[in-house]
């Protein structure tokens, strides 16, 4: 692509110019209206392909990772199930059949009679105590509540007494809260319980390897999917966006409207692919390998390594890189400044090496001694080096390298 770019003007000439004229506003409002219409629809259909591979927080979502870090033996761990969500199996597609099946072990005794009445009465006792701990607190900001008896023995102190009274009441009502609640029969007293943390003992070994297992090549499956969305689209356009831009360099006739409309999609379908491959590299040299590093630095104690590390390999790429733009900006300068210096010098009779003045009919320069001719390729006869036509037949130079 990269040749075919090299000659003609740029990229910007594919999506902008209908055979090298520039297009009108009103094309270009067209052209943005369809680049937003492809862009939507390539996001849509990039989305729906790699839902097939849910992420790692959608795959196991924490509501069921908990379970297998610890069993659960209160009402509250069990939210989820306790307000009657639907937690079909062909609801939830993208769960793990570990998560699943804990799931049915689950609603064996959270869709109870026992448990919801205990979940509400738990819930509802629990509410009460945030509320007493929260004026408690309000109180005591307010009043020292060790002062609190002698303040109340004291005259015309009626507020600071109701103060006491209400502390107290507090008090008390959160002592029987508690005795209350402890009147209610534990989680683990409902039938099938049991069930549940066998199963959890059972699989938390294997729920965790298939979990470290599916963060690690879920990235790779999710950028399979999303290229056998984008590689048919990519390489139909890419084909239409090849054949005229050969037809163009051959100076054949071609569609110009399929030119710049193939340039537009494939360049949108670029992103996404861009884009992953960013993510998929991020995934398995940083966030994979450095972790690694990193846990490796921090068990022998040299975390400070890293420190020289970022410091080595920072420099070295902002190095290369002004290097690189340097040399580029250079080359191209010299490039252009050699052009022009050429064919003044050659108009003037100097020599095109040593800028000494040389008679253009001799073979040679005396000063330096360069060969000041060449053959044109065209017709055969002896014209003068870098001169951009040969005189015999006028044919230009350039179009014959």
């Amino acid at each position: 692509m990269w040749k075919w770019l090299a000659k003609t003007k740029t990229l910007k000439n594919d999506l902008l110019n209908f055979k090298d004229e520039p297009l009108s506003g009103v094309s270009i409002v067209l052209l943005i209206i369809l680049d937003i219409f492809i862009f939507t629809n390539v996001i849509i259909g990039v989305e729906g392909e790699t839902a097939k591979v849910p992420r790692l927080s959608y795959h196991y979502p924490s509501s069921c990772v908990k379970h297998f870090e610890k069993t659960r033996n209160s009402y509250e761990a069990f939210d989820n199930y306790a307000y009657g969500q639907s937690r079909a199996a062909h609801l939830r597609p993208h769960l793990s059949e570990y998560c699943k099946e804990l799931d049915q072990k689950i609603e064996a005794f959270t869709k109870s009679k026992a448990f919801k009445q205990n979940y509400k009465l738990t819930k509802k006792i629990k509410e009460k105590q945030q509320n007493n701990a929260r004026r408690l607190k309000q109180i005591s900001t307010q009043y020292n509540t060790r002062l609190f008896e002698r303040i109340a023995k004291m005259q015309n102190n009626s507020e600071l007494l109701n103060a006491k009274q209400e502390y107290d009441s507090l008090v008390l009502d959160d002592k029987a809260l508690a005795s209350e609640l402890q009147l209610i029969p534990p989680v683990s007293t409902l039938k099938a319980y049991n069930t549940y943390v066998k199963y959890v003992k059972a699989n938390k070994v294997a729920f965790k390897a298939e979990k470290k297992s599916y963060k690690f090549w879920q990235p790779f499956k999710e950028y399979g999917h999303m290229l056998i969305f984008i590689l048919p689209l990519l390489l139909f356009f890419g084909f239409f966006y090849r054949r005229s831009k050969l037809q163009q360099i051959a100076l054949k006739e071609y569609n110009p409207v399929v030119k710049i409309i193939a340039t537009h999609i494939s360049l949108i379908l670029m992103l996404p692919l861009f884009w992953f491959t960013l993510l998929l590299i991020y995934h398995v040299l940083p966030k994979t390998l450095l972790a690694t590093v990193i846990a490796f630095l921090v068990e022998i104690g040299l975390l400070s390594l890293l420190n020289y590390m970022a410091i080595f390999l920072v420099v070295a790429f902002l190095g290369s890189l002004i290097y690189w733009i340097q040399k580029r900006t250079l080359r191209r300068k010299q490039a252009v400044i050699y052009k022009k210096d050429y064919q003044k010098l050659v108009s003037w009779s100097q020599c095109f090496e040593c800028e000494l003045k040389v008679d253009y009919t001799k073979p040679y320069c005396p000063f330096c001694g360069v060969g000041l001719h060449t053959k044109c390729e065209a017709c055969g006869k002896v014209m003068n080096m870098h001169e951009p036509f040969c005189s015999h037949c006028s044919v230009e130079k350039t179009t014959l390298e």
